[in-house]
């Protein structure tokens, strides 16, 4: 199968959809498909119409089960696979178009850093989730961080250094998703919360997004003094001006995305 047809790339309004197509190779990520979703991700990035990018994959059994050990050992190579993950990653920290996973089936090693890189998580609740990669003598090294961030010390640490499967239940509990909602459910809950986001102010939510992701690693000081700033640049929107109007005047805002 071609890299084109492994990353499936569609529009709906003002929502990118992309799709893992690799379902016979449980949606592994290969090089090319994380240069696939940075390219996608950057492009949407670049266009105010698109407000939310949501990650999926093909069938129903697994969302993604990482990296592709048969093409990260063969063809790209394994340089070319840690740098394809590491360039995803750091592409997705730094986008100001929020990202929602659609956790369709069960999530292993990177492609739990995949989810984990989004804003939101919403998963079908019987899937489980894991960084199995002890397991087979690796350690996920690129992915703890995010686990960690989300998960916790203790909790995160007992994931990487155990590899155990958890349920969903527990991957909610454990702040790693947001939901875990019955299987035929899943399309509304994901199409609830992107229609909720698509509520509020995009240029908002653009420059919070990129603010974030920037204090991550700052002292508090430092965060603070640069979150005023930023509060500053949100202010003098067009969007934050109309939202204002529409709040004393009790009707839907009119949002121009700047």
């Amino acid at each position: 199968m071609s890299e084109a047809k492994d990353l499936l790339v569609e529009r709906e309004g003002h929502v990118l959809r992309c799709t893992i197509n690799r379902e016979d190779r449980r949606n592994a990520l290969s090089a090319g498909v994380a240069r696939g979703l940075v390219k996608a991700f950057k492009d949407a990035d670049l266009d105010p119409t698109i407000r939310v990018i949501v990650v999926t994959a093909a069938g129903e059994k697994v969302f993604c089960a990482g990296g592709d050990l048969a093409a990260d050992f063969t063809g790209d190579g394994v340089e070319g696979g840690v740098k394809g993950f590491a360039d995803l990653v750091t592409a997705m920290d730094g986008l100001g178009t929020p990202l929602i996973a659609r956790v369709n089936g069960h999530c292993m090693g990177g492609g739990l850093g995949l989810m984990l890189g989004c804003d939101l998580a919403i998963a079908a609740d019987d899937v489980e989730f894991a960084t199995p990669e002890v397991k087979i003598g690796l350690f996920p090294m690129m992915i703890a961080p995010l686990v960690l961030r989300n998960a916790g010390l203790k909790r995160g640490m007992e994931m990487v250094l155990t590899g155990k499967k958890i349920d969903a239940a527990r991957a909610e509990s454990w702040g790693l998703i947001n939901r875990a909602v019955p299987r035929g459910e899943l399309d509304q809950a994901v199409d609830e919360v992107v229609e909720t986001v698509l509520q509020n102010g995009p240029a908002a939510i653009s420059l919070g997004r990129r603010a974030l992701a920037h204090v991550r690693t700052l002292k508090v000081e430092e965060a603070t003094e640069y979150l005023g700033r930023q509060l500053l640049e949100v202010i003098k929107t067009e969007d934050a001006s109309e939202g204002i109007q529409a709040f004393f005047q009790k009707r839907k805002p009119e949002w121009k995305g700047r």
